[in-house]
């Protein structure tokens, strides 16, 4: 509101100052947010709201979320669905939260580029299984930035961490809500050249809720 008030007088400066306060109250909320979250999965305390859902519809919701990160940084988004999706039975707000934090990154992270989200629904001896697969043509990472990527606060650099921003808290919640639902995060990033993220989840989640320990 103080923020649509400073445009209507036209004050540009006094306008500039509250983006920052919001920016920086967005921020706080991401953290506390992202901290309730960890402590609650390594408490084992995460609930899962279980239920059917069908897998494209939730990538047409991300396409739509996702947009205005997209445009910010002029990237182009495309959404790659191979074959029939199907239907899951799982966590539909946790399967949102899991994309949209790799989107986000990956809007984060590249500029004037590409970020594409594909699906694909497998099946193997194991059972029916959703692979998910983040590309984006970034910055990129080394192998040893790689490594340290699920780490709980930690980001690929000091440098990176102040340029971009970030709690270093995203992704290794990420992996370990995967892990509970009964799936994976995997990575591979070549510097300079991009990022590709892939997600595989079960068809079907039976959600365990022991702590997950990380590796």
């Amino acid at each position: 509101m103080l923020e649509e008030n400073a445009a209507e007088a036209g004050n540009e400066m006094l306008r500039t100052d509250l983006r920052k306060i919001t920016g920086s109250g967005r921020h706080l909320l991401t953290l506390i947010n992202d901290i309730l979250d960890l402590s609650k999965i390594e408490a084992g305390k995460v609930q899962f709201s279980l239920e059917e859902f069908a897998v494209e519809q939730i990538l047409r919701d991300m396409e739509t979320t996702i947009r205005p990160m997209v445009t910010k940084n002029q990237n182009r988004f495309d959404v790659v669905i191979d074959g029939d999706l199907g239907v899951m039975y799982s966590d539909a707000m946790r399967v949102k939260q899991v994309l949209l934090n790799l989107l986000s990154n990956a809007c984060k992270f590249t500029t004037r580029g590409r970020i594409t989200l594909m699906a694909r629904r497998e099946i193997s001896v194991s059972g029916a299984r959703l692979s998910f697969i983040v590309n984006d043509t970034g910055i990129g990472m080394t192998q040893e930035q790689v490594v340290r990527l699920f780490e709980p606060f930690t980001q690929a650099d000091r440098a990176i961490a102040i340029k971009y921003g970030g709690t270093g808290l995203g992704l290794a919640i990420s992996r370990r809500l995967c892990q509970l639902m009964g799936g994976d995060v995997r990575v591979h990033s070549d510097i300079g050249v991009g990022t590709s993220f892939t997600v595989r989840l079960p068809a079907e989640t039976v959600a365990q809720v022991e702590p997950v320990v990380s590796s």
